[in-house]
């Protein structure tokens, strides 16, 4: 079933103007039942369309949340355009709070100050579709665009945890589970294609971070990013 994130404007429904087009134009519907959300909440509702206007009639309220208990948030380095949208859609359906595009030493990809904007735009349009796919009770928040030796740990209920390659300061994610089950905050750092300098590594590790091997091989940006979101996700709803 279609779900669609509305307003509620003059005590109505209302769609996005993009949503109202899909609804009427790529669907064709006059009558049909969809899933509105509105601040978290999620109703059974029937929309229709009369060649003019619409109207969204909500049938019932649903019992229904899909989110996380645990806020997560993604600092995702800057990576080629397909795979960094392909990090939005999946970590948006992995239950990600959160995610920053985030600049390291050795990013491929620059964005121009004067792009950032439209850049942040369209990824908020992504986010928005996957969260509508994943039946997601709310939409992740694109934050501004971070430098890596600026994301810190600031409160006692926050954890962070940076994806790095076998060496002494690496641990297993297992020897944090505990850490993580406990975190109200997960803020989690996915290096560029190059890697992570070691610099960098030692800055997030005297900011706070956990510095945690994904196992024996080395993993495209994406890829760590879709991995690591998985085992949280198992940690914190599967074994609770």
């Amino acid at each position: 079933m279609q779900q669609y994130f509305i307003e509620e404007i003059d005590g109505k429904f209302r769609l996005k103007q993009e949503d109202f087009y899909h609804l009427t134009t790529v669907l064709r519907a006059t009558n049909k039942t969809i899933i509105c959300i509105n601040n978290k909440d999620a109703y059974l509702c029937n929309f229709k369309y009369d060649g003019k206007d619409y109207n969204i009639e909500i049938l019932e309220k649903q019992n229904r949340d899909n989110e996380l208990k645990v806020r997560i948030e993604l600092y995702q380095a800057l990576i080629k355009n397909d795979n960094f949208d392909l990090v939005l859609q999946k970590a948006t359906e992995l239950g990600a709070s959160a995610i920053s595009p985030t600049i390291f030493s050795r990013n491929v990809v620059k964005i121009e100050k004067s792009k950032e904007y439209n850049k942040l735009i369209r990824y908020e349009a992504i986010v928005k579709n996957a969260s509508e796919q994943s039946h997601r009770n709310i939409v992740p928040e694109i934050m501004t665009i971070t430098n890596v030796k600026d994301i810190k740990i600031n409160n006692d209920d926050e954890i962070g945890i940076v994806c790095y390659e076998k060496c002494d300061d690496t641990k297993s994610i297992l020897s944090i589970k505990n850490k993580i089950k406990d975190a109200k905050t997960i803020k989690v750092v996915i290096g560029p294609e190059g890697g992570i300098t070691t610099e960098e590594h030692h800055i997030l590790l005297k900011n706070g971070f956990y510095s945690v091997s994904l196992g024996k091989r080395i993993l495209r940006s994406e890829t760590a990013a879709m991995n690591i979101l998985s085992i949280l996700e198992y940690i914190i709803e599967i074994e609770g």
